[in-house]
């Protein structure tokens, strides 16, 4: 009887034993499970994107990569140019600021591929891409609200406003490290909201945290719901009539020996571009020229004739071009031939274009001889502070600055081969 008391303690003792290690296992198994799919999903999420339901699929670099597939060799990942000043929150994105029309350009094929029937389509299917549109006033980055955090937005506008080359929708999922020692495909095409160029990552960041806040709308339609981004571009005007305008630029400015930024620089402050301008010193069209003034000189040293030219000749752009830059190259290799600094004769042939050759050496002596030697005793600086300040004229003041910016502007344009 005893001993069967025994046995029956030690199987009751056994049991319990059993159900409290089979409890504990569970806890034990239910806790590695749950790292386990957490360590997973962090190793399947490809750098740079956010994690994604099991069964869609991210489209990077042209392949097709299922959330369960090994995660991406990346070891520049930490040199990535995007990420000098990576944050770890980010304000949610605000209502919306701006509307805008889209004209019906963004099609379901740039929202993520065309629509296919075939369920068992592993390119087609469920895809989650970015697209990217350019308009004539903007540039536009559609993305799936899926993949849309803030910091995955600011990092597709920085992708945008830096890359060398044009960018496809794509290729905003990259994350390879953007060569930043090339200037960017949009730079001077796309300003800040101060009007300043974005050449490297910190203005591209402060920049895409701006328009996160200000040109950022949410949409939906039948295709899902998607965020855009509005992108202002540089107004197309100063593009176009450079284009316009170029052909005769060049051949001028070859032929008597003036930048061609410096009259692109100056035909902006002159007239605008109008053709037709005229002053109330009547001054003529692109680059304002005075017939008994500049036209008189040109036709006396540069064409052998005497009279001055017409208001039908001065109207004609090709030939106010030609005019306008051959009195520039008197001014700069005739009447300040003696002038030996480069920047101290561009100065003064900018203010003399303006106020007259006269006027402006006697800001220095009496003569023009004692002028030009005077100047080449000065510092550039010295000189322009006693054009931009010292100058009779307050018009004649401005001048210089308003030429010499927009030719630091025109020589950026230049640069974009138009």
């Amino acid at each position: 009887m005893k001993t069967k008391t025994i046995s029956l303690t030690l199987l009751l003792t056994v049991s319990f034993l059993l159900m409290l290690t089979a409890s504990y296992l569970s806890n034990v198994q239910n806790w590695l499970t749950f790292n386990h799919n957490n360590e997973q999903t962090y190793l399947d999420q490809p750098l740079g994107l956010i994690a994604v339901p099991s069964e869609l699929r991210m489209i990077s670099s042209g392949s097709v990569q299922s959330n369960n597939s090994p995660p991406p060799s990346n070891p520049s990942y930490q040199n990535d140019t995007l990420m000098d000043n990576p944050v770890a929150t980010f304000e949610p994105l605000p209502p919306v600021v701006e509307d805008f029309v889209t004209e019906n350009v963004i099609s379901s094929a740039n929202r993520g591929g065309e629509k296919n029937n075939d369920v068992n389509s592993d390119v087609n299917h469920n895809v989650l891409t970015p697209s990217f549109i350019q308009y004539t006033d903007a540039l536009v980055i559609e993305v799936p609200k899926a993949i849309a955090t803030p910091l995955n937005l600011k990092r597709m506008i920085s992708r945008v406003l830096l890359s060398p080359a044009m960018v496809g929708g794509e290729d905003l999922l990259s994350v390879a490290p953007i060569k930043v020692q090339h200037k960017p495909w949009f730079y001077r095409q796309v300003t800040n909201q101060f009007g300043q160029a974005i050449r490297y990552p910190a203005a591209a960041t402060e920049y895409a945290h701006y328009l996160l806040q200000s040109h950022t709308q949410e949409v939906s339609d039948e295709d899902g719901t998607f965020v855009l981004i509005k992108i202002p571009r540089v107004e197309n005007r100063l593009l176009t009539n450079i284009e316009r305008y170029k052909p005769w630029v060049d051949t001028y400015s070859r032929q008597f020996n003036v930048p061609k930024e410096l009259v692109f620089a100056i035909i902006e402050v002159e007239s605008a571009f109008n053709p037709r301008a005229v002053s109330k010193s009547n001054a003529l069209g692109l680059m304002q020229i005075k017939a008994n003034a500049a036209g008189r000189d040109v036709y006396q040293y540069v064409d052998g004739r005497a009279g001055q030219p017409s208001p039908e000749a001065l109207f004609d752009a090709q030939n106010n071009l030609r005019m306008g830059i051959a009195y520039m190259g008197l001014l700069k290799h005739d009447y300040l031939l003696g002038v030996r600094n480069p920047k101290i004769k561009e100065m003064l042939s900018i203010s003399s274009y303006n106020a007259g050759i006269s006027r402006t050496l006697k800001l220095f002596a009496p003569t023009p001889e004692e002028a030009i030697s005077r100047v080449n005793q000065l510092h550039p600086k010295r000189v322009y502070r006693t054009l931009r300040y010292e100058h009779a004229s307050s018009e004649a003041r401005q001048y210089l600055d308003k030429v010499l910016k927009a030719k630091a502007r025109y020589s950026e344009l230049l640069d974009l081969n138009v």
